[in-house]
């Protein structure tokens, strides 16, 4: 069984309180073994509710007062021992999902296979723990020790959401939802990746949208004033290696998806449909906003340069 993982965040930046990072990891799936997605089987319901309950058992034995809470497509398995900000963290969840699907036209029932579970841990080594028993290797649970959030999903088409309690709430909303575009996007339309820029700054924006006090509008608005002054390449974001970790490229590829959104919203949903249906790129931005790379960063510098 193939898994990819689809983002994480660093610990270690939350800790020195410097501003909240994703960073992609990907195992790409190749456009031959890329599965459209269906509405879900009765049979693939039950046998994602009976993976759901096998992950909880294993949950419950590292933090034995789990609570658990569910709302139209999420269960959250807590064990932050606050009721009052577990409700809010879920309510959250289904806000990012209402507008996820509102955005790209998505049937609600037609994105996870039944709901998709969050594990909320409130200490760091909990949620390292819980990570030590998903069938990752020795290398990658060692990079991963070192993260507080990621969005994991399997070719079969199950997909959950692990976070460690962050500094503040802003900080585990910021999280929470970075990584909950990613398993969305994960499940739409196809299985088939998107580039990194489009998946990251996208994530990035979705938590400036809903998050109060996001750090990523800080980031975002910072990027473009160094982008601005010639004090960073911010072609770079377009690279096939996804330079993960790097505040600029996050600041920037949020900026550039956010122009985007904001020049034609209706636009953006078809160039993402179509880079998920296996489109180039450069095709796909000629189809929906019929232009190019050179043509999309003009527009935007002309914008932020406002």
């Amino acid at each position: 069984m193939r898994y990819r993982i689809l983002s994480y965040v660093c610990v270690g930046m939350l800790a020195v309180g410097l501003p909240l990072l994703a960073d992609a990891q990907v195992v790409l799936v190749r456009d031959a073994d890329a599965i459209t997605i269906k509405l879900p089987t009765e049979k693939q319901i039950q046998q994602a509710k009976e993976w759901t309950t096998e992950l909880e058992k294993k949950a419950r034995q590292i933090a034995p007062k789990l609570q658990k809470m569910e709302m139209s497509h999420f269960y959250l398995f807590s064990a932050l021992d606050n009721k009052a900000a577990d409700k809010l963290f879920l309510q959250m969840a289904e806000n990012m999902y209402s507008d996820l699907c509102e955005q790209f036209d998505a049937d609600p029932d037609g994105v996870w296979l039944d709901k998709c579970p969050i594990f909320a841990f409130k200490t760091h080594p909990q949620y390292v723990a819980f990570l030590r028993t998903l069938d990752f290797d020795k290398e990658e649970l060692k990079g991963l020790q070192k993260t507080s959030g990621l969005a994991w999903y399997s070719d079969d088409g199950r997909v959950c959401i692990i976070l460690s309690k962050a500094k503040s709430a802003v900080a585990f909303n910021d999280i929470l939802v970075h990584e909950g575009t990613h398993a969305f996007m994960a499940r739409f339309l196809t299985t088939r990746c998107i580039p990194a820029w489009v998946n990251e700054g996208f994530a990035e924006h979705m938590c400036e949208m809903l998050v109060r006090d996001s750090t990523t509008r800080t980031r975002r608005q910072a990027t473009e004033k160094q982008a601005l002054a010639g004090k960073g390449n911010y072609r770079l974001v377009f690279g096939e290696d996804w330079r993960g970790g790097i505040s600029f490229d996050y600041g920037i590829a949020h900026s550039i998806v956010r122009y985007m959104i904001r020049k034609d919203n209706k636009a953006f949903g078809e160039f993402v449909k179509l880079l998920k249906q296996g489109k180039p790129e450069e095709e796909a931005l000629k189809t929906a906003y019929d232009t190019d790379r050179e043509g999309l960063l003009k527009g935007w510098r002309a914008t932020v340069g406002k």
